[in-house]
């Protein structure tokens, strides 16, 4: 009960963070940890029990979606590629590989978060390849395929290479990152259970916490500065790499 209460209460965070901008796995993945999980299970754990809370805010989002509903297919049809890669990445390193690299991830997944308004700023002035060239598809496509692998923070990162790929406003672009994490998440999900590496008894909890959060911070997202979650995010995910280094 106790576990239960702790997922469900990760879930709903990451929900609501996620709906906002991006960073909810540093809630739940390591609640994952805690509650038992290793390294692996936690991570594939944590990107199938976030699905719905990426789908649940997507509704709030539509007319942006709409309005911008000529740019998806391309899109994506990249990040489906990718995703495919990333997930036969995660299922051919081993466990021991993986324990090595998660706080390196989770520090440079924070790092990538802090800076990713910064890289939009300078890649609106300075480097037209990334808005329009072959440069930002390859971004793109790389973040598609670590969304898969492991996915700590990769939200604010799309969020931030969407805007500089024409979406042309915080919610637009916020509605195409909710629908890309979506179709990665799923690939993930269905992925990672043949594999057999999804306790579900434990993303249960997560997948609840993480719809009703997203359903609702999705109206927050409309209204709360997006600064103050964005600093609150920051000083938690280096928490968590702080503790998986001692760990």
């Amino acid at each position: 009960m106790t576990h239960a209460l702790l997922l469900l209460a990760a879930g709903l965070v990451g929900g609501v963070i996620n709906s906002v901008a991006s960073g909810g796995s540093f809630f739940t993945y390591p609640a994952m940890i805690l509650s038992g999980l290793n390294p692996i299970q936690a991570a594939t754990t944590t990107l199938a029990a976030l699905t719905p809370g990426n789908l649940a805010a997507v509704p709030e989002y539509w007319p942006e979606v709409r309005a911008q509903r000529e740019k998806y297919p391309r899109l994506l049809a990249l990040v489906s590629v990718g995703s495919v890669v990333g997930i036969v990445l995660l299922l051919t390193t081993g466990a021991d590989s993986f324990d090595t690299i998660v706080p390196w991830l989770i520090l440079a997944s924070v790092g990538l978060f802090a800076i990713s308004p910064a890289v939009r700023r300078w890649a609106e002035q300075s480097a037209p390849s990334l808005t329009d060239g072959f440069a930002g598809w390859g971004i793109l496509f790389v973040l598609s395929i670590y969304m898969t692998y492991f996915g700590s923070g990769v939200g604010n990162m799309f969020l931030a290479m969407l805007f500089i790929r024409g979406f042309g406003d915080f919610l637009s672009a916020n509605a195409a990152k909710n629908i890309i994490m979506t179709l990665g998440t799923v690939f993930a999900a269905v992925a990672y259970t043949l594999a057999g590496h999804i306790d579900w008894v434990r993303a249960i909890p997560v997948l609840i916490g993480s719809a009703i959060g997203a359903r609702y911070g999705a109206r927050v997202a409309r209204s709360l500065p997006v600064e103050w979650i964005r600093a609150f995010i920051i000083v938690f995910g280096l928490c968590v790499a702080m503790w998986q280094f001692l760990d």
